[in-house]
């Protein structure tokens, strides 16, 4: 059995390191499901997830990893013999036509290549050549790519047509200022894993008027299935009940992740993701290396993605940082294998000082493997950036709103 040398710091794209105020609340005595104090933490727990999706639309904790939350919109959304236009930006928004096509829909995809970002234009043209479209989906945050969506502006051309829409954001929710009424999202997916910095194993998510009428109104509503979100209505929503026993642990988990980005602030967390992001871009640029996506606009916030250097593998990079310096990142997933590699700085790690420790292994790596680099150019142009940062406002507070209001 190989018992690998667990790395110093985890900077990867997700399950992110988790803050200790997580880990303590995890290791809480396990509740009875029923019990008292549990209904009143789970009450606690779907208040603080409607603050930090900043909705007053209802709002669902599905008991699994944010997949579980993806398929279950797809299968109570979806009627057989729906029309879905499916937006494509990357690999997750193609595996989202698996889901469409299980469950009855006949897909119209509308791909862009996997460094660009859907244009709205094209969503408006695509609606106004196919009136008989009824659901539209889309990744907002596209974490393989390290790319972003204007979901609020394609969200407002669906509402236009009278479209439904499910969106992917998963690493998106606590990166982008997003408001599911304002963005016209009808069922909004996240995890807790990503940019709220807490372990994974549930879906979040946050359900609209129209998203609920449409699940009703079906002739065959989807209920009594682990995939079912109607049920999650008609017990906890209703009665507050659980249709199955929820992941008790998790909660506490969920509940301590969610509170704390309520204390420091939504925005004043969005803004400290956006400077991290902004100053990586800056120092992967100055060290003469290739932003992967088209154009520094639609950059994701959650984690920065970079060509591969000529002569560098992505074996080699990765394994060099994780395994001669305890730093562990990502490489790129599905068909983007071995042609990238991701800079993570979602949660706790979206902070200067694991941002210069992530670069400065990232400058040495590329040095050991060949790879002519300026030692410091990329930590110091990061730094640079990063001139007004303070800890005490709980925020980098030079320019930390820019880009907060959308993608």
């Amino acid at each position: 059995m190989n018992n690998a040398q667990w790395p110093r710091l985890n900077l990867a794209a997700g399950p992110v390191d988790v803050a200790a105020k997580t880990l303590r609340a995890l290791s809480q005595p396990v509740l009875y499901h029923y019990d008292p104090a549990f209904i009143d933490l789970f009450a606690r727990t779907c208040e603080l997830l409607r603050q930090v999706y900043r909705t007053r639309y209802d709002v669902v904790i599905m008991q699994a990893e944010a997949i579980l939350g993806l398929e279950a919109a797809a299968a109570s959304i979806i009627r057989p013999g729906d029309t879905v236009l499916n937006l494509v930006s990357g690999v997750f928004g193609k595996w989202f036509e698996d889901f469409i096509r299980r469950y009855g829909g006949e897909p119209i995809e509308l791909a862009v290549p996997f460094n660009e970002a859907i244009d709205p234009a094209d969503v408006q043209a695509a609606l106004e050549r196919h009136p008989e479209i009824s659901v539209l989906s889309v990744v907002h945050s596209e974490t393989p790519s390290g790319t972003i969506n204007p979901v609020r502006e394609i969200g407002r051309v669906a509402k236009e047509h009278g479209v439904i829409t499910i969106v992917d954001t998963v690493s998106g929710l606590g990166s982008e200022l997003l408001s599911p009424e304002e963005w016209g999202i009808d069922i909004a997916v996240a995890g807790p894993q990503k940019c709220l910095s807490g372990p994974p194993g549930l879906s979040l998510l946050a359900v609209s008027p129209d998203a609920w009428a449409r699940m009703e109104n079906r002739t065959d509503p989807l209920r009594g299935s682990f995939l079912s979100i109607l049920d999650w209505k008609a017990t906890w929503l209703e009665q507050r009940r659980f249709p199955y026993t929820p992941s008790v642990s998790e909660i506490y988990a969920l509940e301590s992740t969610l509170r704390q980005t309520v204390e420091e602030g939504v925005e004043a967390v969005i803004a400290r993701h956006q400077m991290i992001a902004r100053a990586c871009r800056v120092a992967v640029k100055a060290l003469g290396l290739e932003l992967w996506p088209a154009r520094e606009a639609i950059a994701a916030p959650c984690c920065t993605a970079v060509h591969l250097p000529d002569g560098v593998t992505d074996e080699a990079l990765r394994g060099t940082m994780r395994d001669r310096y305890g730093v562990m990142i990502s490489g790129g997933y599905g068909e983007l294998a071995g042609k990238l590699f991701r800079l993570g700085h979602m949660g706790i790690a979206a902070h200067p000082t694991t941002l210069i420790a992530q670069l400065g292994v990232l400058e040495r790596s590329l040095a050991d493997l060949g790879h002519p680099i300026a030692f410091g150019a990329g930590v110091g142009a990061a730094l640079a950036e990063l001139a007004g940062w303070d800890d005490r406002e709980g925020l980098g507070t030079r320019d930390s709103g820019r880009r907060g209001g959308g993608a």
